[in-house]
C-alpha cells in the first residue's frame, strides 16, 4: 500500500500500533480485567469506547495523532479482545466497568468518544457522571441496530460460526457495502479490517445481543451537561443519519457534524477532517467557548 492510497491525516494501522504502548490489563472488579492502552498527556483525557464486535485499536489514526498532545485511553469492553468476560452482559455493567477503569487510571472528567454501539455507553455515562465533553460517532440515542444484524448474529451464535476459522468474507462484504463510502480507498478498508478482526469468543457476540439491542437513551438525555459533537457520515448503512441528527437536537450543548464522503467510520475515512473536529471540541473546553461557533470556523476545512 502506498501513501497515495490513504487520505490526508491517515496513519496506517501497523505504524500506529507499533508507536503506542503494548496493552495492559487493568483490574476493575474482582473477576474483571480490561485490556487497556493508557498514554499520559494533557487534560482533558480522550477516552475511546469501541462498538459491538469492535477493538480497542479502532481509532488508530486518532491514537497516533493525539499521542503527546492529550492524555489518551482506549480499551476492550468486557468480553471483547483480551478483556475478561462479564458474568452477565448489560449496558449498566459496561458503564460500571468504565467508571472503575477511569478511577483506577486517575482520569477525571474525560472527553468520551463513543463509536457505533459505544455511543450508548458514552451517553449513559455522561448522563450520570461529570464529563468534560462527548463525541458520538456513527451512533446515537436509539435505533442503533440495522434490520439485517439480528438474523445474522443469531445465526452466528446458534451455529457457533464465530469459532470456525474463516477468511471473514461475509464481514468484508458487509464492510464494503454498508460501512464505507464508495470513494473510500480499498487500502483504507482493508487496513481498518486488520485492526478489527472478527472475534472468535461467544462473549463478544453476546455483548451486542444482551447489552445493546433495543437501546433507547432518549429519556433524560438532556441531562448531558457537556459540549457534545455528534458526527455522522451520509453513507453510513448501519445507523441512519437522522438518528444522529435527532440525537444532537436532544442534547442541550450539541452540534451535529456531517462529514461528506464517509460512512460508518469517518474517523478512518477522513481522519484529518475528523481530527479537526476533535481539536475544536478540545479548544471549546479549554477556552470555555461556544462549541457551535468554534465548529463553524472549521467547517470550510471539513467540507473540502
Amino acid at each position: 500500500m502506498t501513501e497515495s492510497s490513504f487520505p490526508s491525516g491517515y496513519v496506517p494501522f501497523d505504524e500506529a500500533r507499533n508507536s503506542l504502548p503494548v496493552p495492559s490489563s487493568v483490574c476493575v472488579a474482582k473477576s474483571i480485567e480490561l485490556e487497556t492502552v493508557h498514554i499520559p498527556g494533557s487534560d482533558p483525557a480522550l477516552v475511546f469506547i469501541h462498538g459491538g464486535l469492535g477493538s480497542l485499536w479502532n481509532p488508530y489514526p486518532q491514537l497516533a495523532t493525539f499521542e503527546g498532545e492529550q492524555e489518551l485511553m482506549t480499551y476492550s469492553l468486557a468480553g471483547n479482545g483480551n478483556s475478561s468476560d462479564r458474568p452477565t452482559q448489560s449496558l449498566d455493567g459496561h458503564i460500571t466497568d468504565l467508571v472503575q477503569l477511569l478511577d483506577e487510571l486517575g482520569i477525571d472528567r474525560p472527553i468520551l468518544h463513543g463509536h457505533s454501539y459505544g455511543t450508548a455507553i458514552a451517553i449513559e455515562y455522561a448522563k450520570r457522571h461529570p464529563t468534560a465533553g462527548v463525541i458520538l460517532h456513527a451512533g446515537g440515542d436509539h435505533d442503533l441496530t440495522p434490520a439485517w444484524e439480528k438474523p445474522l448474529l443469531r445465526l452466528f451464535l446458534a451455529l457457533r460460526l464465530y469459532r470456525v476459522p474463516m477468511d471473514d468474507a461475509l464481514i468484508r462484504q458487509l464492510a464494503y457495502r454498508v460501512g464505507f463510502h464508495e470513494d473510500t480507498s480499498p487500502a483504507v478498508v482493508e487496513d481498518f479490517l486488520r485492526s478489527n478482526p472478527l472475534p472468535h469468543r461467544h462473549s463478544a457476540w453476546e455483548t451486542v445481543t444482551d447489552a445493546f439491542w433495543g437501546y433507547d437513551g432518549r429519556p433524560d438525555i438532556n441531562r448531558i451537561d457537556a459540549p457534545t459533537l455528534v458526527i455522522h457520515g451520509p453513507a453510513d448503512g448501519i445507523v441512519p443519519l437522522d438518528v444522529a441528527r435527532w440525537t444532537a437536537n436532544r442534547i442541550p450543548e450539541s452540534v451535529f457534524c456531517r462529514i461528506e464522503r464517509t460512512g460508518h467510520v469517518a474517523m478512518i475515512e477522513r481522519p484529518a477532517a475528523y481530527n479537526t473536529l476533535i481539536r475544536a471540541l478540545i479548544e471549546t473546553i479549554r477556552e470555555d467557548l461556544n462549541l457551535e461557533s468554534v465548529v463553524r470556523e472549521c467547517v470550510a476545512e471539513i467540507d473540502n
